[in-house]
């Protein structure tokens, strides 16, 4: 592709990007935001951050101290989240022709092909929570590290490339961890993008001591610095090993069936550990074992899928696998997975689809999945337009009705207020927030709305 053609294909990722958040920059601050930022003082400037450290995901909170220090306005937040989706989406394209030349050299059109998959990438809803809501920032800047760090690798490999610039993909993996500790998969997705491109196991380990060595270096880390102590001995307590698992094929279909293809993102979803822990567990343990075979099997005739396979589950190990978390699943963890499902898509719709028809297919699917991110940018224009959708697709969960409250109350509807609050503590009688903010309002007979997912439910404790 030549210099002209390259630069109008980033015009055109750009302007879709900003077609589809157009709404972005006008929303406020939203849930996690507040306890993250807007109501941390360790983010409140450059010398609190300073201050502050060392701490955990420095890199992270870095960048809201910088975003502070400019204005404490939601706007600045949200300019420096759509940067970041921004060159992510350059990013994938650059990375997207690099797998494409390993795992599919035989491609018609390479080059349409690795756009189509940024822009796929670029326009899922599934990235919303990643781009729109400020704390999924933990997402998109670890993903603008990450992506950096393997297209960089790669690069320097096919040039030939040594001295310093074989020390810059190691030192923006450290980057990339100082973000976000999910990024421990980076050398992992090396190793595997080599060999499904053909290396033997020992070769596709080449060039990558200096990941090694950071590697080991973040794992001593967090094993002395107290911090990732508590973390995971909290994350320990949450469940036992065969709810983790049982809970994870709740969250494994509400992320695929739900979010990835069916396109219905949301920010809380009412996802809970099945009652019969033992048969879904051992469900869970048996597909994820049946996707790695696929993975293996298909390595030498479909190594582009096979790759994109692996990569998958990859990118979903560290928060959907054995470590469990509060929330069984969030849409911000298939930030990075989007780039692999995008890959294996329009590959396989450029090998069996002449080219003009694979185009049309493509800008099709792109204009469905920017008119749906579109929308769900209008969700977040408001807390109270977004606990309202959150509220309708999670009726049955009493922290979206909690959180749809407060929204009320906010906006002024102290009526509406005191109905969420009691869909909440008829859902979850022990849910202590819901009734202190109710006991804060005036006194009046609440009335629960008939939304309220009550139907065929006994109130208990919500496991969340």
């Amino acid at each position: 592709m030549s210099q002209a053609g390259r630069l109008a294909g980033a015009a055109l990722l750009l302007l879709a990007i900003a077609w589809a958040y157009a709404a972005a920059l006008a929303a406020p601050f939203h849930f996690d935001d507040f306890h993250v930022i807007v109501d941390n003082p360790r983010v409140h400037g450059l010398a609190a951050w300073w201050a502050s450290m060392p701490g955990i995901r420095p890199l992270l909170k870095l960048s809201y101290a910088l975003d502070w220090s400019r204005s404490p306005a939601a706007a600045g937040f949200h300019a420096t989240n759509l940067c970041l989706h921004g060159i992510n989406a350059l990013l994938v394209w650059a990375v997207a022709r690099q797998w494409l030349a390993r795992l599919a050299p035989g491609l018609a059109r390479p080059a349409f092909a690795a756009w189509a998959v940024a822009l796929l990438f670029a326009l899922h809803p599934a990235a919303t929570e990643a781009v729109t809501y400020v704390s999924g920032r933990s997402q998109s800047l670890m993903a603008t590290l990450y992506l950096a760090a393997l297209w960089t690798h790669v690069h320097g490999q096919a040039r030939g490339l040594g001295g310093a610039w074989r020390a810059l993909s190691p030192l923006l993996f450290a980057a990339a961890l100082g973000v976000r500790e999910t990024a421990v998969t980076l050398p992992f997705a090396l190793a595997l993008l080599a060999w499904y491109g053909g290396e033997t196991p020992r070769n596709a380990l080449r060039g990558l001591g200096g990941h090694g060595l950071v590697l080991a270096l973040a794992v001593a880390l967090a094993i002395a610095w107290p911090g990732y102590g508590d973390f995971f001995g909290t994350s320990l307590q949450v469940r036992g090993l065969a709810e983790q698992l049982a809970g994870q094929s709740v969250a494994a279909l509400h992320l695929f069936v739900h979010s990835l293809f069916g396109l219905q993102t949301n920010l809380d979803p009412d996802l809970r550990v099945p009652e019969a822990v033992i048969p879904h567990a051992i469900g869970f343990a048996m597909a994820c074992f049946i996707a790695l075979r696929l993975a293996a099997a298909t390595r030498r005739r479909w190594p582009w899928l096979g790759f994109a396979i692996a990569w998958t589950l990859l990118q979903l190990a560290p928060t959907q696998s054995l470590l469990p978390r509060l929330d069984l699943a969030n849409d911000r963890h298939l930030y990075l997975v989007l780039p692999g499902v995008a890959f294996a898509g329009v590959v396989a719709l450029a090998r069996l689809a002449e080219f003009r028809l694979a185009a049309a297919a493509v800008c099709m699917t792109a204009l469905v999945l920017a008119t749906a991110t579109r929308e769900r940018n209008h969700a977040y224009r408001s807390e109270l337009a977004l606990w309202t959708a959150t509220a309708a697709a999670s009726p049955g969960k009493a922290r979206a009705w909690s959180n749809l409250g407060w929204a009320r109350q906010q906006a002024g509807d102290p009526d509406g207020a005191r109905g969420a609050y009691a869909c909440a503590l008829a859902l979850d009688p022990g849910h202590a927030q819901a009734a202190i903010n109710l006991s804060l309002l005036p006194p009046a007979a609440p009335e629960i709305p008939r939304e309220c997912g009550l139907a065929g439910r006994v109130a208990s404790p919500s496991p969340l």
